[in-house]
């Protein structure tokens, strides 16, 4: 397993990205289910470098064992036809209006028992370090921001972020795209054994839920 990138070379490659013009092809604009995702009933969607061993990776870039398309579309799944749907920091790079299309989404391929598992930077948690005046919590991530107004900001806005939400926003917006049953849960714990040890960011009290289907 490769070792967690810091937000600084997050950081490096978002920049990189923003300043290379963008061709996206008709194949990622239009997803289909294909043979290589049928098979699959485990998601992992905007995986980034990191990939599981039987489930579908997928992620805009694309790359090995990688299936490249855009998050934003129409999820590239049959109705009720997965199981299981993991997401780390992805939710917080799309708008609020396209989280909840995203979501809806993840509602309409999950079976009925079928779990989302989502985690997500928590608003709460930039807020208490911003009050607190300390700006050292990301240092291990390469990110120390010079005063806490400026953590502020930056945990708002760079990165691509387009929308934090915390827990009561986030639960609000899974429930309304189709979930139940959505609860609050640990860092790489879960009931559901399938589900533990999957996030790959180290841990600053992120926000991470399970919404059954």
């Amino acid at each position: 397993m490769e070792s967690p990138l810091t937000v600084s070379q997050l950081m490096e490659g978002y920049r990189t990205l923003r300043a290379a013009p963008v061709r996206v092809s008709s194949r990622v604009l239009r997803p289909r289910l294909t043979k290589q995702l049928a098979e699959h009933t485990k998601v992992h969607l905007g995986c980034g470098p990191y990939t599981f061993d039987g489930w579908a990776n997928l992620d805009l870039g694309g790359g090995s064992d990688v299936v490249s398309f855009d998050l934003t579309a129409r999820l590239p799944f049959e109705d009720a036809s997965l199981d299981r749907i993991f997401t780390e920091h992805f939710i917080e790079h799309v708008t609020r209006q396209r989280g909840a299309r995203f979501l809806r989404e993840c509602a309409r391929v999950l079976k009925p028992g079928g779990v989302l598992r989502v985690s997500t930077p928590d608003l709460v948690r930039l807020v208490d370090e911003y009050l607190a005046g300390r700006t050292t919590e990301w240092t291990d991530q390469g990110w120390t921001p010079a005063t806490p107004a400026q953590m502020l900001n930056e945990g708002m806005r760079q990165w691509g972020h387009r929308f934090v939400y915390d827990e009561p926003e986030l639960i609000a917006a899974i429930r309304s795209a189709g979930f139940a049953d959505v609860t609050r849960v640990a860092w790489r714990e879960s009931q559901h054994e399938d589900l533990r040890g999957l996030e790959q960011r180290s841990f600053h009290g992120d926000l991470i839920v399970e919404a059954t289907r």
